[in-house]
């Protein structure tokens, strides 16, 4: 075994991991990050992909009638009040400060006499998304390998991390394993900060990039961190093939065609009569993740409908079809995708293209507090894998803007951390050899089907706990993982890297399932079809969850509503709808 040694080990080279890596080190920490694929390559800020990918910043550039405060109103809004105050808070008040962070940097936004190109996006009542088209996450993660290398973090590439090793109930470092090599690695470290992204393989479709298996998440859910909000995940319109790409905005505003595998149109078919079709179609324009919020909802019902029970096409989706605008048209109310999308060899002026509800966002994580802490004494998380900072939907543009708070956030409080712990000697070898030895006690016969196993999984999530909700499919998608995770416990795959992918996998969904059938009721992106309306008497709530071994334990706590906001909605100012 390799072993290392730093004050802070970050697991993840994303947006976020990158940022935290960048504050710890400004803060004088002795940084490592590990990083299962290669830095500044892999994660969802360099690979996702919109007409508009977007960063939320309330600079007031567009409408100075807007504010950190406004924004923070907003996040609370969109996400129906199931967001923490505080941890949205800091989102709104340091967005504009990180922006300037990566500008400072090097990296390039949209700008016009001196000021940020800001657009009106989803969940938002001013225009505050910043960005560079389909490029900004391209851009961001340019400046932030540059500042990193800069700043002197150390990157260890192609390494998966596999379990926190805790001394004393706090964090004493980690392991994980060489992706080349099959070696393991050591790191003593009195801080960890997981930043490893969503956990998008545990659904068959998906807009994520390989290997997001929620390996951070569930290794601080084993370590005893909770998790919260896992029943809220963002699900999209995207193209399936050849390319995977979000259809937000334009898209819907250039009055589609919806296409079966058959060639046949289906949305007035699927819509419920009572519906203004067009209207839902013109509030899909401004809606781009599925939502109860408003009617738009019925559009992205149709679909995967349409798929479920209908026909779909060859990849599992229906075709959106725009060709019947005229080219000028396209190529100029569209030119940022259209550009975008002919460089992949997709021409959307000729051709329509095959898409899906796709998973692309968990608004869910390891539970956090404003310092970017958990339960676990020196472990701290933020990006996509921390929970509590957005609630049952999130505003267009928080996800990066939550990237490079809470990425800044846990940086430096992770160093400040370390800097506090005495140093002792840590028996890295032995904590690291008992834990290899629980999982090399477990059978490791020939035979068995784990790329099956594993893609009955991603298609029960998909199917029964994505878009529409029941109780009778979330209770088949629970008998699914329970299936697994009992075969997985008996028997393990050779490889270990599958191994340690399908655990955290099953762990995440089992997991994100009990959120689900617990939550009885609707709001943002959780859909119970038998249980269709919001329910704000008795669901104001966030839904926590600690590992077991199990099933897990969950508690159900009350969101504290800040009195303005109470008061907004109570008079109509407001609205969630």
């Amino acid at each position: 075994m390799t072993e290392y040694t730093a004050d802070v080990v970050i697991v993840g080279a994303g947006g976020a991991g990158m940022r935290a890596a960048i504050s710890a080190r400004e803060a004088g920490a002795d940084v490592l990050v590990i990083e299962k694929g290669t830095a500044g390559e892999s994660g969802c800020t360099k690979n996702s992909a919109s007409d508009w990918m977007a960063f939320g910043a309330a600079f007031g550039h567009a409408d100075p009638a807007d504010s950190p405060h406004e924004h923070w109103i907003d996040i609370l809004i969109k996400g129906a009040l199931v967001a923490q105050p505080e941890l949205a808070r800091r989102i709104a008040y340091e967005a504009p400060h990180r922006l300037l962070d990566l500008e400072r940097w090097g990296a390039s936004f949209d700008k016009k006499d001196g000021e940020f190109v800001q657009i009106l996006s989803d969940g938002a009542r001013f225009p505050r998304a910043c960005g560079k088209g389909a490029e900004t996450g391209s851009e961001i993660m340019r400046a932030l390998k540059t500042r990193a290398e800069e700043v002197g973090v150390r990157i260890l590439e192609r390494v998966m991390a596999a379990d926190l090793l805790l001394s004393d109930n706090r964090v004493a470092g980690l392991w994980g394993i060489g992706l080349e090599d099959g070696k393991l690695i050591g790191v003593i470290a009195p801080a960890v900060i997981v930043a490893t992204g969503g956990a998008g393989a545990l659904y068959s479709l998906n807009v994520f990039p390989d290997g997001m298996t929620g390996d951070g998440v569930a290794m601080a859910y084993r370590a005893g961190a909770r998790l919260v909000n896992m029943e809220f995940i963002q699900i999209g319109p995207c193209i399936v093939h050849p390319v995977k790409f979000a259809l937000s905005g334009v898209f819907w505003r250039m009055k589609p065609r919806l296409i079966n595998g058959d060639g046949r149109e289906f949305l007035r078919r699927r819509v419920p009569p009572d519906i203004n079709l067009e209207e839902a179609l013109r509030l899909k324009g401004v809606s781009f993740p599925f939502s109860v919020r408003n009617d738009s909802m019925y559009v992205d019902v149709a679909v995967f409908e349409e798929i479920t029970s209908g026909v779909p096409g060859p990849h599992g989706g229906v075709f959106l079809d725009i060709t019947h605008n005229s080219k000028a048209d396209i190529e100029t109310k569209a030119r940022v995708p259209f550009e975008h999308l002919l460089a992949q060899g997709v021409d959307i002026r000729k051709e329509a293209v095959e898409f899906a509800p796709c998973i692309q966002h968990f608004n869910g994580g390891i539970l956090i507090k404003p310092d970017a802490s958990t339960d676990v004494p020196g472990l701290f998380a933020c990006g996509e894998a921390a929970g509590g900072q957005h609630g049952a939907d999130r505003p267009g543009g928080n996800a990066l803007a939550d990237s490079q708070v809470y990425g800044a956030v846990a940086g430096a409080e992770a160093a400040r951390y370390a800097r506090s712990f005495q140093k002792r000697s840590c028996p890295v070898g032995a904590l690291v050899e008992r834990s290899i030895r629980a999982i090399q006690s477990i059978p490791s016969p020939s035979g068995c089907d784990w790329t099956g196993l594993l893609e009955r999984v991603q298609s029960q999530m998909w199917r029964q706990v994505s878009v529409i909700r029941t109780e009778k499919g979330l209770s088949e998608a629970a008998s699914c993982l329970q299936i697994a995770m009992g075969q997985l416990a008996n028997a393990r795959p050779s490889e270990m890297r599958t191994y340690l992918e399908l655990r955290n996998l099953l762990q995440v969904g089992q997991a994100v399932v009990t959120a689900a059938r617990l939550r009885a009721e609707s709001r943002g992106t959780h859909y119970r079809a038998d249980y269709p309306r919001r329910d704000d008497g008795n669901w104001v709530k966030q839904i926590t969850l600690k590992y077991t071994g199990r099933t897990p334990d969950t508690e159900t706590t009350r969101v504290e509503i800040p009195p303005e906001v109470a008061e907004g909605l109570r008079t109509g100012v407001l609205r969630m709808d």
